[in-house]
């Protein structure tokens, strides 16, 4: 075991105290929070797997631990059962027994409060974590990517404009810290900014996931399409080998779609985009619709993606992930399954409360209403669906890249409506989109399409 790996004085050095007299289940803890963050498996731990594994094996009542895997286990808005229920409950009588710290007891919270579905209240536990720990790097890890699933991209960026002074080169997750500060500059539309922490945090660490992510956002935002393929093949000899290859691999192949080389787009699905988890179905799904909106026909490969619907389908943990699930249900002519999608969506933003229950509600329920008009060639009713919601799609989260699926989806819907004014709409939503971009030959080919329809 790494002696980098912090055991029980490490954590109390670090101002972290775990309440664990086991060293080595400190150890295998933070072998485990590094591979989650750089996203990377170390071969001397043996992968995520096995060092959650180890580490419950050293301590079974080891509180953090039990947080942290079971954050992994059920980090959605998952719908309370018996299981979690029982889970959650055996953490929270663990955490009364041994009288955990403060901050080990607000984690405890805060995993119920995600186990409930209610989001942005688990967020708010773990920026208050922050504001005494601001180097709590497990805290900082699940309220980013709950800020993620939320688009609420203002407050990452004041999240970690709030932690990044306490750290230094010398503290474990610098460079990590640095690549997320970077993706949330982007987010915000702050380039000049995005680039700079990137650069940052590759300088600490040349194969730091989340600042290479960025730097594909970055490229894509300017419209410097060659430029960002060049960058991520200089850097594939590292990103290829983490957890979110399959995501960065889609942002290669979305350089491609932009150029229109479609044929080397399907390449790169075919080669590198592995539709293995949840994630990767979206950007599976979420590719092959772009590609569909270019007239690309790979029906073989949509089934592929369906394959996998069943793994996802009636969870309602993300409503992005259910919207690209009724883009695969219709793109494989699955209409009756994608109506008992809709159907179980109407059930579910009725008997719940949680945060994903009432986003679906706002803002997912239009946004399939807009996809199966759109799906069913009805255009000025898909136009109306999804423009209505146009201002608050950043609610249904994913970045900027991932939702622009839902723009382009909106421009194809205006372009082709017979109504005058959405042909106005969608000039003006073109218009705004090529005025920060280098190149866009992609936002060129709509226009023709646009001036096509307006003859």
């Amino acid at each position: 075991m790494k002696d980098a790996w912090r055991d029980c004085e490490g954590w109390r050095n670090s101002k972290l105290p775990m309440t664990s007299s086991n060293d080595d289940a400190c150890k295998w803890f933070d072998a485990s929070l590094t591979q989650i963050t750089t996203m990377y498996a170390d071969d001397e731990a043996g992968g995520m797997g096995n060092s959650f594994k180890n580490m419950m094996e050293a301590d079974p009542d080891f509180v953090m631990g039990q947080v942290f895997v079971n954050s992994m286990k059920f980090g959605g808005s998952k719908t309370e059962t018996e299981e979690v229920i029982k889970t959650v409950d055996s953490i929270l009588a663990l955490a009364a027994k041994q009288k955990v710290t403060e901050r080990e007891s607000k984690h405890v919270t805060a995993l119920k409060l995600v186990t409930e579905g209610k989001l942005t209240e688990a967020i708010e536990v773990y920026r208050n974590i922050l504001k005494d720990s601001p180097t709590d790097l497990l805290a900082c890890l699940l309220a980013f990517f709950k800020y993620y699933e939320l688009g609420m991209f203002n407050e990452m960026l004041d999240m970690m404009a709030s932690v990044i002074d306490a750290y230094t080169p010398e503290t474990p997750g610098y460079s990590t810290i640095l690549g997320w500060k970077a993706f949330a500059h982007e987010e915000n539309s702050q380039l000049p900014e995005a680039e700079e922490n990137a650069y940052k945090s590759l300088a600490a660490s040349p194969r730091e996931t989340f600042a290479i992510h960025t730097m594909a956002h970055v490229h894509l935002e300017k419209g410097m399409h060659d430029a960002g393929l060049a960058f991520l093949q200089s850097k594939e000899k590292y990103w290829a080998s983490c957890s979110l290859a399959c995501h960065i691999a889609w942002h290669e192949a979305l350089f491609h779609v932009e150029k229109g080389q479609f044929d080397l787009a399907v390449k790169v699905f075919d080669e590198k985009v592995k539709i293995i988890a949840r994630g990767n179905f979206n950007d599976a799904s979420s590719l092959l619709y772009r590609l569909a909106f270019e007239d690309v026909r790979v029906p073989q490969r949509w089934k592929g993606v369906l394959d996998l619907v069943d793994k996802f389908s009636g969870h309602h943990t993300w409503v992005y992930t259910d919207l690209h699930i009724l883009f695969t249900l219709y793109r494989n002519g699955e209409k009756e399954r994608a109506n008992d999608l809709l159907e179980g969506l109407k059930e579910y933003v009725t008997k719940n409360t949680g945060t994903n229950a009432q986003v679906t509600h706002d803002v997912g329920m239009p946004l399939c209403a807009g996809i199966t008009a759109f799906e069913e060639g009805h255009y000025e009713t898909a136009t109306n669906c999804l423009n209505s919601v146009y201002s608050k799609l950043n609610r249904i989260g994913g970045s900027r890249a991932q939702r622009d699926t839902f723009v382009q989806l909106l421009l194809h819907s205006a372009i082709k409506s017979s109504n005058p004014d959405h042909k106005v709409l969608a000039r003006t939503l073109l218009n705004q989109r090529k005025s920060d971009r280098v190149e866009d030959p992609l936002g060129d080919r709509l226009l023709m399409l646009l001036d096509s329809k307006s003859g």
